[in-house]
């Protein structure tokens, strides 16, 4: 069976998660309250020949049946894997653990936020140079399974009435260096072009940087930040 993982792109507009931003909501993290069976978890999430999302896998190796089919318009390609968030409940006589038989899991889904996945340019590729408007840093980590890595932080946005006017990410790798013990360190630069985008209110996203295209033992990533740039090391498993 093909699979593919879309979106990779040395910039992206941030035009198809905005429309998903209200998928985001933090009491699905909490656990608590009357969202207690709702679970969240990056995964890609795996189309059938409809475009549809039949089922997930997420990023520590579980495989989950969806109990209804997810559509959306960024989901337009047959027999392949997107990078996501997946919100789905739980019921209350069905545990899905680290151990739960890959078959056997299945969930009701509740929303899938788009995740862009972005590969790493060389400085170069950036025709207009490189543009590191502030964002509000949330987190960084490394995906169970250690195949991405996962960014976490707010743009500022607000309301123009012109579709044109977005931001716009990505990933540019500055230089790599090799250390005296000879392993190699990758360092990365968030790329964010404001776009002329209002800052009135903030919005969450996330990102996620393919590991195996990250040429190196660990990696540095700078991210530019309102109080100013914030460099998080991570170990490349």
């Amino acid at each position: 069976m093909k699979r593919s993982t879309l979106l990779k792109a040395a910039v992206m507009a941030v035009a198809a998660i905005t429309t998903m931003t209200a998928c985001k909501n933090d009491a699905y993290d909490s656990g608590t309250g009357p969202l207690s069976l709702t679970r969240a978890d990056f995964v890609e999430a795996h189309t059938g020949n409809d475009c549809a999302v039949d089922y997930v896998l997420t990023d520590d190796g579980r495989k989950i049946n969806l109990s209804s089919r997810l559509t959306a318009g960024w989901l337009n390609r047959p027999d392949t894997l997107y990078r996501a968030v997946l919100y789905y409940n739980v019921s209350a006589d069905t545990e899905i653990t680290d151990n739960t038989n890959d078959a056997a899991a299945v969930a009701e889904p509740v929303a899938l936020s788009m995740v862009p996945v972005l590969s790493p340019k060389a400085e170069d590729s950036f025709k207009d140079g490189v543009r590191t408007d502030p964002v509000k840093f949330e987190s960084m980590w490394l995906s169970a399974g250690g195949r991405y890595v996962n960014i976490g932080f707010y743009l500022k946005n607000g309301s123009t009435g012109d579709d044109n006017i977005l931001h716009t990410i990505g990933m540019v790798q500055r230089r790599i260096v090799t250390n005296d013990d000879g392993t190699r360190t990758v360092m990365l630069q968030m790329y964010h072009d404001q776009g002329g985008v209002p800052e009135y209110y903030s919005s969450r996203y996330y990102v996620s940087v393919p590991c195996g295209e990250i040429d190196g033992d660990s990696v540095y990533i700078t991210i530019n930040t309102y109080d100013g740039p914030v460099t998080k090391k991570l170990e490349i498993l």
